[in-house]
């Protein structure tokens, strides 16, 4: 007999909508209502006939479901003014990336070379369920949060608010360096965490997500050329992370919990810290959101990131060629990169394409999410639930890749180019779409005046 509290957590999670027709500002949207109950009856019926073991589909969903219904609540602030509610919302977000990941990545390294059988056929639809779920119940409650509380890209209409925002930067940098101070002061004297692994996660916690904050603000905007830089650095400072978390640790275990503090103070100090340089860029450079789709594209002429392309393009194909090489020069392991298939098994060209299609992963991934983060924060509930459609079944893929491809720093060079490569095509894809469906991030006020159901 299987537990039936995880399925009844996740139809409370779906129903939750509902609870907007009895709030100020708030608006039930019925498609993405309707959307969410169904893809989720699926994945829960889907163990039950054979998908899979139901307790384990069923936790997957959940943790999934969760993740990524905080994940678009994050991504949806972090593009707009607010730094409380993006402290709020981090706080969530990476908390709970570092918890459910207990769950998805036990799931990911059960499978090891990916969907191979039934059994991970179930974990393939909760993946593809969970992300659409989470996603399309997520901006129907952070909508209700912008509305009720007047925050744009551009400004917070709520004094409280802002009376808030002026004091969150001072006390996250003070939470930042008390926890560091706990956690040195317990490995002093107690010895029960090692220093250097609290330092490194703290330090490259914020750095990632400073950096990824930026980057993702800007592929939310209109330039093509920002993206990219930031693309390209935050590529390899998320795998140097990763691989730092999964493999060199010294508390031991994978991403031991004792890591979860000082990891979530880190990344929720480096998010809102990200946004306040990022504001600071954008208004200096004159980025904007909407521009693309109510006045035309003011940088179409804009090339010189194609230039940068070009040469991380010839220096990642140069090492490609002598990876092998460069690896026994320098005294290091060339590892084995883990794909479910091999061309050219034993030979030369075995380790420069499996590098080549592990570029490719983190290509069509960064694909796959900018269009679903662009989705997401916009206001075209059909469009969201495609992109998180074709997003799920790329994010199981990946996350089985990445886990078991995150004990080595070998594929850097070309998960750097592929992510920022992936990422510019999908910002000028979804420019185009965005302006054919006129989706805005800003909706203006005489279209919000709606009545309560939608």
């Amino acid at each position: 007999m299987f537990d039936l509290l995880v399925p009844l957590i996740l139809v409370l999670l779906v129903t939750s909508p509902v609870l907007l027709l009895f709030l100020r500002e708030g608006v039930f949207d019925r498609r993405s209502f309707v959307i969410a109950c169904a893809m989720s009856t699926v994945a829960l019926v889907a163990p039950l006939v054979g998908l899979g073991e139901p307790d384990a589909v069923w936790k997957f969903l959940l943790a999934q479901t969760l993740l990524f219904a905080s994940y678009v609540c994050v991504s949806r602030i972090r593009q707009r003014k607010s730094l409380f509610l993006q402290a709020l919302a981090s706080l969530g977000s990476n908390g709970g990336w570092f918890l459910a990941m207990q769950v998805l990545a036990g799931a990911y390294l059960a499978q090891r070379q990916g969907i191979a059988n039934v059994g991970s056929a179930g974990l393939l639809v909760s993946a593809v369920v969970g992300t659409l779920v989470g996603r399309l119940v997520g901006v129907q409650w952070m909508t209700w949060v912008e509305k009720r509380w007047q925050v744009r890209t551009d400004s917070v209409g709520s004094s409280t608010l802002r009376r808030l925002d002026e004091r969150t930067q001072p006390a996250l940098l003070t939470i930042f360096c008390v926890t560091f101070a706990g956690y040195v002061v317990a490995g002093l004297f107690f010895g029960v965490i090692s220093i250097m692994d609290v330092g490194i996660v703290m330090m490259l916690g914020f750095l990632q997500n400073s950096i990824y904050t930026i980057n993702t603000r800007f592929a939310n905007r209109n330039h093509p050329g920002w993206p990219v830089v930031t693309g390209l650095v935050a590529g390899v400072v998320f795998v140097i992370h990763w691989t730092y978390l999964i493999g060199y640790t010294h508390a031991g275990g994978f991403m031991p919990l004792s890591l979860a503090i000082p990891y979530t103070v880190a990344t929720v100090y480096g998010a809102n810290s990200g946004a306040v340089l990022s504001m600071i860029f954008e208004k200096f450079l004159k980025i904007d959101a909407d521009s693309h789709v109510l006045r035309g594209d003011a940088y179409k002429d804009v090339s010189w990131h194609r230039a940068v392309l070009i040469l991380t393009a010839v220096i990642c194909g140069i090492y490609l060629l002598i990876s092998g090489y460069l690896s026994h020069l320098l005294g290091v392991t060339a590892h084995a990169i883990v794909l479910p298939f091999t061309f050219f098994a034993g030979t030369e060209l075995e380790r420069p394409i499996s590098l080549f299609l592990g570029g490719c992963v983190f290509f069509v991934n960064n694909i796959t999410h900018t269009l679903s983060s662009r989705a997401g924060n916009r206001n075209h509930a059909p469009y969201h639930a495609i992109t998180c459609l074709i997003h799920g079944v790329m994010t199981f893929g990946t996350g089985t890749f990445v886990v078991l491809n995150a004990h080595f720093l070998d594929l850097v060079p070309v998960a750097a180019f592929g992510s920022a490569l992936g990422q510019l095509f999908a910002q000028q894809w979804s420019m185009k779409m965005e302006k054919w469906l006129v989706s805005v991030m800003d909706v203006p006020e005489e279209k919000k005046a709606s009545p309560k159901l939608a």
